[in-house]
């Protein structure tokens, strides 16, 4: 194969990484679009994550070709030996980080937090534009966690790295929603507003979501 050619695989592997910053900051958009204390299934926020996932874990699962027996061309090495395509992905990568990661990111989240306010004061609940405003200021956070659970070199990295999410999103995110749904019940309780009964049962199933999914391959 020719170089050149080498050299633009070498460049869209390596954009991999910027594209997942982008998914995430799409993913912290859509989440408040769909509600903020909630997200559709195979809405934006789950499609804009599951595609961070797959472009982190694109190089190892291209080894599924090579296990199929399907002959693949992988460019030996990670340096681009044509100076133009180096110059391009090193500007494409430095703009993502410079300028969207560090600089865009936290001015959606400032607005967001406006949001927050805006929304107290029609009567609605600050908590769905908070949580995508602390989204969004984790995204360095969230892309390293991401990239941490899909390891190189083996082929199932997109299923390994959507399992670690799983794990990681029933064993430290839903017990801290349960917190914060006993606190919402104290206070609904304690100002003598209906819903506080809701936001126990929430609480509970937040804190029983692994054994409920272990109950239910059990009964399969």
């Amino acid at each position: 194969m020719p170089p050149l050619l080498y050299d633009i695989i070498r460049v869209f592997l390596l954009l991999s990484a910027p594209a997942a910053f982008i998914c995430l900051i799409l993913a912290g958009i859509a989440l408040r679009r769909e509600g903020g204390t909630v997200f559709w299934v195979g809405g934006g926020f789950s499609k804009h994550m599951l595609w961070a996932v797959i472009f982190l874990a694109l190089e190892p699962t291209l080894g599924w070709f090579q296990f199929l027996g399907i002959p693949v061309f992988f460019p030996p090495g990670s340096t681009i030996g044509t100076p133009w395509l180096a110059s391009i992905q090193q500007g494409i990568s430095t703009l993502v980080q410079t300028f969207v990661v560090d600089r865009l990111a936290p001015i959606l989240a400032a607005f967001f937090v406006i949001r927050s306010v805006l929304d107290t004061a029609s009567g609605t609940g600050p908590l769905p534009s908070i949580l995508s405003a602390m989204f969004l200021l984790a995204v360095s956070n969230t892309h390293a966690l991401i990239d941490a659970w899909t390891p190189g070199g083996d082929r199932f990295s997109i299923a390994v790295g959507l399992t670690a999410m799983w794990n990681y999103l029933a064993s430290r995110i839903l017990p801290i929603a349960a917190g914060l749904a006993i606190c919402g019940a104290v206070l609904q309780f304690a100002f003598n507003r209906p819903g506080y009964l809701r936001l126990i049962l929430c609480a509970a199933c937040f804190l029983t979501t692994s054994a409920l999914w272990i109950l239910i391959q059990r009964m399969m």
